[in-house]
């Protein structure tokens, strides 16, 4: 797949599988394959706001550039360059540029990211045990002090460059370098091997949270209440919002009100529909709410966004703010760039 899509999203989930991933909230099937080689993706990403997910893949990320902020299984932690985070599997998160003192985002000035994705399958046949394997996620500074996270930052590294350049025989090296990571990761990072009935539990987690943004995505427009959801998955109202705000880190009608500024963001694409139109047809009860609800996140009104991020015939300008992702993927070329250029300027030697 040689194709670089460029995707915002701003849904608070994104289900990830072995070979893809389910986008709800744009009602598509989105498809994400490992390209080059087996169960392992590697990425370079200027961030905005990736809203909470969680996937089936280990995740390792460093901090290329900028500031921003992680929020992984409810708890906030600031990042900035230089950083690396490890996000376990099925646990959820979601990353944001720098949060200002009004509650909105620094979308000007993004954080870059280089992240590496590892499925749960890679190396079965040699190590199964990696296929019930929860790690523990956090910031891997921390777990890794001085000179082990320099190692870690060394070996990512390296294996994204190799990815990238796909030099002759790279595959092999490539392979050897995202073993090197693993044996780094099971031998100084909390883990836990878990049983098969304990692995079960987890997907049974994932299929409800599945279900619970399926529906959003689907009545979002209209009149939708937790009521409603609470009663699908046989919970009371009381227990279903309580598991709601702990698995997304916001209330249900604010999960649903970022669902409705999502298709709003989209319906701008179409210059020839008003703001006042767009507001209804996204499930706004009242344009004024929606204006609130964009100072809010962007710090700036409907028109004011519309403005500055379409041009005079709806086409987008030079980032897409779509319904998938507010994300950037650079090109390869381009990830070697900043890749090396961070390198030399950290003075990593291989």
């Amino acid at each position: 797949m040689r194709t670089i899509k460029v995707f915002f999203l701003y849904d608070y989930l994104a289900l990830y599988d072995v070979y893809a991933y389910y986008t709800y909230m744009s009602k598509q099937l989105e498809l994400v394959q490992f390209p080059k080689v087996n169960h392992v993706r590697i990425l370079v990403n200027e961030i905005s706001f990736r809203n909470a997910h969680l996937h089936k893949e280990f995740e390792i990320l460093l901090v290329i550039k900028g500031h921003g902020e992680f929020t992984i299984n409810g708890e906030k932690c600031p990042c900035e360059e230089g950083d690396l985070f490890l996000i376990g599997s099925h646990d959820i998160h979601s990353i944001s540029a720098k949060p200002l003192p009004d509650g909105s985002f620094d979308i000007k000035n993004p954080p870059v990211f280089l992240i590496l994705q590892i499925s749960n399958h890679f190396l079965l046949n040699y190590f199964p045990q990696i296929r019930t394997t929860m790690f523990k996620s956090g910031k891997l500074n921390e777990i890794l002090p001085g000179e082990r996270t320099a190692i870690g930052t060394r070996l990512l590294i390296d294996s994204a460059l190799s990815y990238f350049k796909q030099e002759k025989y790279y595959q092999v090296t490539l392979i050897s370098e995202i073993s090197q990571i693993m044996a780094y990761l099971y031998k100084y990072v909390d883990h836990q091997i878990v049983s098969e009935i304990e692995k079960e539990k987890i997907k049974k987690k994932s299929n409800r949270l599945e279900r619970i943004v399926s529906y959003i995505d689907l009545n979002y427009a209209n009149h939708i209440r937790l009521e409603d959801i609470a009663s699908e998955e046989d919970l009371s109202v009381t227990h279903f919002s309580h598991l709601f705000s702990s698995y997304f880190g916001v209330t249900f009608q604010e999960y649903v009100n970022l669902r409705r500024m999502e298709s709003a963001i989209r319906l701008m694409e179409n210059n020839e529909k008003s703001l006042l139109e767009i507001s209804y047809e996204s499930g706004f009860s009242d344009p004024k709410y929606m204006t609130k609800m964009f100072i809010k996140r962007f710090g700036c009104t409907p028109k004011a966004y519309r403005k500055e991020h379409m041009t005079v015939d709806g086409a987008n300008v030079t980032k897409v703010y779509s319904t998938e992702e507010k994300e950037i993927i650079l090109t390869p070329a381009d990830s070697i760039k900043v890749l090396e250029a961070y390198k030399t300027d950290k003075n990593i030697n291989p």
